[in-house]
């Protein structure tokens, strides 16, 4: 399965009980009977096509229109009741926030909206600080909360170099609190994946990578082991592709790492993320 051009990560389907955080479930097994569905006529449905994986933004958003005229909010709204309720876990939640991220203008003239994205920009905790810290940079700088008028998203390019199975950028220097959206183009003939690992954690991450194998069980985890020193990961990007990772950098400063943890990839593909205040 193809990579689209700059998709999210974790495009491929992965196995039932794959962790949400790292990989998404694949969409239900009855993905084309909902999608047919119509979200006004049933609650229910509405809910499941904001937080199943593989529904269509359109859908999403017709969803969340649905759900904000049966309780009386807005669609934005009902879209930041669905991330809170994702939690980071169920498999929309990177579609969730782009759709919030797209609806940022609405935001900015709803009070209820602004308040709860407020609070969530404030609160690293918070399953809806990463999209809220975005929705909030994507507005007009003169309708940002006043705690949040410098908000911004800082955009990290990468590509790889064919060939080397190295990232041509080694070391990206941020500060704690920073927003950053990782852009991985793949120049060479392979396919390569980025992880955001703890410090001092990229040789545990890297053989724990390796012993998934060049399987297809692997594969369909994109490689990514389950384990908690494991922050953020952008999934497998196919040759001539591109993908893109949100990271809201750790308060703690230190020297994170990023890393390709395709199956012999991870001792020379990798970088530095250094975090100081």
């Amino acid at each position: 399965m193809l990579i689209h051009t700059l998709a999210l990560a974790f495009c491929l389907q992965a196995p039932v009980g794959a962790p949400a955080h790292l990989v998404p479930p694949a969409p239900p097994a009855d993905i084309d009977a909902l999608l047919a569905a119509d979200p006004a006529a049933d609650k229910a449905v509405a809910s499941r096509l904001l937080s199943e994986n593989g529904v269509p933004a359109d859908r999403r958003k017709a969803a969340a229109s649905a759900l904000a005229k049966s309780a009386g909010t807005s669609p934005a709204v009902a879209v930041i009741d669905a991330l809170a309720s994702c939690g980071g876990t169920c498999g929309a939640t990177r579609d969730l926030a782009d759709l919030l991220v797209s609806m940022a203008n609405d935001c900015a003239e709803d009070k209820a909206a602004m308040d709860r994205l407020s609070a969530a920009a404030s609160d690293a905790a918070s399953p809806l600080n990463l999209a809220a810290c975005r929705t909030i940079a994507a507005m007009p700088e003169a309708k940002r909360p006043e705690a949040h008028r410098a908000m911004a998203v800082r955009t990290v390019a990468l590509k790889t170099i064919p060939g080397a199975m190295q990232y041509d950028v080694k070391e990206v220097k941020a500060k704690p609190g920073e927003v950053l959206e990782f852009t991985l183009e793949n120049t060479d003939t392979i396919q390569h994946n980025l992880l955001i690992v703890l410090p001092g954690k990229m040789s545990e991450v890297g053989v724990a990578a390796d012993k998934m194998g060049e399987t297809a069980a692997g594969k369909a985890r994109q490689f990514v082991p389950d384990m908690p020193s494991v922050l953020a990961v952008m999934g497998l990007i196919d040759p001539g592709k591109s993908g893109r990772l949100f990271f809201r950098v750790p308060e703690k400063p230190g020297t994170y790492q990023y890393v390709c943890t395709y199956p012999g990839h991870w001792r020379m593909m990798n970088g530095k993320l250094k975090v100081a205040k």
